[in-house]
């Protein structure tokens, strides 16, 4: 599919993503935002092997995505269970700051690195209709998500920064003997109390 075809789907489905908090009925049950919140994550990860012009080849892409996910996790679950906030129906304590926020603006931030502020706009408007949504099926505050929205920013921030050090480890790894037994290992990660779900790497030497 040519870029340019690409750009408007994508910026069609933006469009309708970002309409959608504007135009949904509480229920209880809605669970656009549980998925929403992985689209800017895949596309930081996925536009580059459609065509588009990125910032840094696919592995890179995923190392920053992995580094910067579990970053995020550990930083927000941190907050969430030191602060214990209430949600606003009451259901838990930990709802100061929104997981799904963070992790919606961790790859909306990838997004707009890897392929600039085009592509990187779309990937923010869907973030901010993530934030939207929890706030308007009463699972934040309004405060909520603009931390989660922070925490996933600075994430981002964080997995780029590791990216040249995990060069370093590697390239030592690689030029090691076969008998060194290191291992690099990319598997799904899931956070019961969040909800929170995405890839974990484990290096092993």
């Amino acid at each position: 599919m040519p870029a340019k075809r690409l750009y408007i789907c994508f910026l069609s489905l933006v469009a309708l993503l970002a309409g959608y908090p504007l135009h949904a009925q509480y229920n209880e049950h809605a669970v656009a935002d549980y998925y929403l919140q992985y689209v800017p994550l895949a596309a930081g990860i996925g536009l580059g092997w459609t065509g588009v012009k990125a910032q840094d080849p696919g592995w890179d892409r995923m190392m920053v995505a992995g580094m910067g996910f579990v970053t995020e996790a550990a930083l927000v679950n941190a907050i969430k269970y030191t602060v214990r906030e209430e949600r606003p129906d009451g259901s838990a304590r930990n709802s100061f700051p929104s997981g799904h926020s963070a992790t919606a603006f961790l790859g909306a931030e990838i997004v707009r690195r890897e392929y600039g502020w085009g592509w990187g706009a779309g990937a923010y408007a869907v973030a901010g209709s993530v934030a939207a949504l929890r706030v308007y099926h009463h699972r934040h505050y309004w405060w909520d998500t603009v931390a989660g929205a922070g925490c996933g920013i600075l994430s981002a921030s964080v997995g780029y920064w590791l990216l040249e050090p995990a060069h370093n480890v590697l390239g030592r790894i690689s030029g090691q003997r076969r008998n060194a037994r290191a291992e690099l290992s990319l598997a799904p990660m899931y956070d019961p109390l969040s909800g929170a779900a995405g890839p974990a790497f484990a290096l092993r030497f």
